[in-house]
């Protein structure tokens, strides 16, 4: 009896616990199979959104301007709508989607400067400064007798029993290499309030012991806005008044990064005259063919029309916009704080002649070698006793000072930093206050009540912690562009300021920028069709004209790798997908391999796929629909030999199992690729390249692939 009993019990557990495993199974498929339904109804919720005739009233609400730097409702377009039965499995409450851009063709979801993987990486910087020193010598500009004079601090000779000051004049070099040479003369000793010659535009001055010449007490440098033309432009008529324009850029600066660093500055743009255009989409990786399209209204390869831009003396003959203002009679001037890696040097010959009227670069290439530098954010922080920002800064000061504030003449002026901003993406937040003190100091020079300027970037970051947040994507290619309007112009203008507030949240890019800067010069072109359009973007226009309210990335010029308007979902990392990151490292390798990059950079294999997405809608016959064949997927992968991190966007044939028109040099990078590519100069190539170490011996594998040469795809295997 007993035996039967525990028997009888030991059957009860056992087929207590075969219920309750097959409750589990049961369970967990239920789960899979909602979770796969909800990501197939939110996709068919955004196709039910996207292809809409009448979107309903409150989905178009179009956003104000900002009123603070924190984002609230009115940054964005918000579309609220209901999910009901046929939307979901499972009741939800009301939605709430948020958008920088919604129409029928750009939806770019909005990017929360301040959430919660954000804040989670965000260390602001300190300001450091170059010096506690105070200033021995004042340079000070007589507006009566248009002179500089050099002003010796007095309370600080004091301080010293003897001393004597002098200074060197900065010439540039010679026409060969202009832009990679400057000539500091002989030192000519002066005292207190000494006029400089009007032909000198920078200086390095020095005092030291009078009975001790090596003993150096201060050294510092400046810039000179020479006054060369006295002609001063009285323009009573408003209709007849030129607008001044100044562009003041800052590298590797997003929307949302602007926001989150620099939220003094930010203040500052967001006062009544400045616009933000919350749409601004980039339109190529780098800085290099992101500017080219605002200051030429080209690619790089659309300007080997006129030149091969790498070749000596081809930056020279190019069509800068800035050509155009100077034919207009405008000033000109250029300044950026870097030189070995600058703009017009990376890879590229520098400039024969001066470029512009005033030219900031002879002195810095000076400075670099003659004075002490002091390293921080990869960059040359400090020239002597000033932040090299601080060097481009003053220039603008002075040179808006002398034209725009005393003279009232047109100018046009491209003033460019990166020290703080291009390596260190939190960097920008010690520089805030000092550049919120540059704005306030030209709003005193009243630049503002006269000028137009344009504060932007080239693109947002592109490697770093950043990047393995969720908004990665639109963080890399949303730069900030904010643009001013001063009071006479936007009387004079109503139409053209209303046009460029309505513009303001939908899709525009470099070229229309460009478009924009050559309307402030033909200001009578009140229509598109007064302003001829550009031959390689002719359905881009000027941020002065109403831009289409169904507007998308084709008509804007972008590229779709670089497009933000495109809805994507997350795909499963299955064998299609590795297939595919495959595939796209096999073209980066054969891309290496054409360019002869093989002989300096090893080749790359892929490591692993940190993340999928898929477009929505697919290609068939060149028609967007649910069905096509052509596929668009969205990698972020990681290769080796060390770990290189990219993304790509790929346009995938399942038909026949190929890429289709992959642009390599397109695919971005998403780590820093500086200390990998040391032994090669181009700027494209850097991105794919780890250099051969050094301290290893070749293996056979090195060796046939440095010796290897293409012909056809025979010679790569996937």
């Amino acid at each position: 009896m007993p035996v039967r009993i525990s028997l009888t019990f030991f059957n009860k557990v056992i087929f207590i616990i075969i219920v309750i495993i097959l409750f589990f199974i049961w369970w967990t498929n239920y789960n899979l199979i909602n979770e796969q339904n909800n990501d197939f109804l939110k996709a068919a919720v955004l196709l039910k959104v996207s292809v809409q005739n009448e979107p309903r009233s409150e989905l178009n609400r179009l956003a104000e301007s900002e009123a603070d730097t924190t984002p609230t409702d009115n940054d964005v377009t918000t579309l609220d709508f209901q999910l009901g039965e046929d939307d979901f499995l499972e009741a939800n409450p009301a939605k709430s989607v948020r958008y920088f851009v919604y129409n029928k063709k750009c939806k770019i979801p909005y990017a929360d400067p301040f959430s919660h993987e954000a804040l989670a990486v965000y260390t602001p910087a300190k300001l450091k400064l170059c010096t506690n020193e105070s200033d021995l010598i004042e340079l000070n500009y007589d507006r009566n007798t248009q002179h500089y004079k050099l002003h010796i601090n007095e309370n600080f000779v004091r301080k010293v029993k003897s001393l004597k000051c002098n200074y060197r004049e900065i010439t540039r070099g010679t026409k060969e290499r202009g832009d990679f040479h400057s000539i500091i003369q002989s030192p000519v000793y002066f005292k207190q309030n000494q006029s400089l010659p009007r032909h000198i535009s920078a200086i390095i001055v020095s005092c030291h012991d009078a009975f001790n010449a090596s003993n150096m007490v201060q050294q510092d440098a400046f810039q000179l806005v020479q006054l060369h033309k006295k002609s001063k432009r009285l323009a009573r008529n408003p209709l007849e008044r030129r607008p001044s324009v100044i562009l003041l850029g800052l590298d590797s600066i997003s929307r949302v990064n602007f926001q989150r660093t620099m939220p003094k500055t930010a203040k500052f743009v967001s006062q009544p005259g400045w616009v933000e255009m919350v749409g601004y989409n980039k339109v190529a990786d780098n800085t290099l063919p992101n500017l080219l399209a605002v200051l030429t209204g080209h690619r790089p390869h659309e300007l080997h029309e006129h030149c091969d831009i790498s070749s000596y003396g081809c930056l020279d003959e190019l069509p800068w916009i800035w050509k155009q203002y100077k034919r207009s009679g405008y000033m000109t001037a250029t300044g950026e704080d870097i030189t070995r890696t600058s703009l017009f040097t990376l890879g590229l010959s520098g400039f024969i002649k001066v470029p512009t009227d005033y030219y900031l670069r002879p002195l810095l290439v000076a400075i670099e070698k003659a004075l002490r530098t002091y390293r921080r954010f990869g960059y040359d922080y400090c020239i002597g006793r000033r932040l090299s920002f601080a060097y481009v800064y003053d220039f603008c000061a002075q040179f808006t000072s002398i034209f725009v504030q005393d003279l009232d003449q047109p100018v046009f002026g491209f003033f460019w930093s990166c020290t703080f901003t291009h390596d260190f993406y939190f960097a920008a937040s010690s520089l805030d206050e000092k550049f919120n003190a540059y704005m306030q100091k030209f709003e005193r020079q009243q630049l503002f009540e006269k000028a137009i300027v344009i504060l932007f970037s080239d693109h947002g970051s592109r490697y770093g912690d950043l990047m393995d947040l969720s908004d990665s994507f639109l963080e890399e290619r949303l730069p900030m562009l904010h643009i001013y309007l001063p009071p006479w112009f936007r009387k004079t203008y109503s139409t053209y300021t209303e046009s460029l507030y309505t513009n303001h949240n939908r899709l525009c890019s470099n070229y229309d920028l460009h478009n924009t800067l050559r309307h402030f010069l033909q200001l009578n072109a009140t229509t598109k069709a007064h302003l001829p359009p550009l031959k390689n973007c002719p359905s881009s226009q000027s941020l002065l004209h109403t831009l289409p309210e169904d507007r998308g990335c084709e008509d804007a010029c972008i590229e779709e790798h670089w497009c933000t308007c495109n809805e994507f979902i997350n795909h499963p990392h299955d064998g299609e997908i590795y297939y595919v990151g495959k595939l796209v490292v096999y073209h980066m390798n054969r891309w290496m391999l054409l360019h002869n990059y093989n002989r300096k950079c090893q080749r790359l294999a892929l490591m692993n796929m940190d993340k999928a997405e898929v477009k929505v809608l697919r290609e068939e016959n060149e028609k967007q629909t649910l069905y096509g064949s052509i596929v668009t997927y969205r990698l972020c992968f990681r290769t080796f030999p060390e770990v290189g991190q990219f993304r790509s966007t790929v346009r995938y044939n399942r038909d026949i199992h190929e890429i289709e028109n992959l642009n390599v040099p397109a695919i971005s990078r998403l780590n820093s690729y500086h200390n990998n590519s040391l032994c090669i100069n181009d700027r494209i190539a850097k991105k794919f390249c780890f250099c051969y170490p050094e301290w290893k011996k070749f293996d056979d594998y090195m060796r046939y692939w440095q010796n290897l040469k293409i012909t056809t795809k025979a010679n790569l295997e996937i």
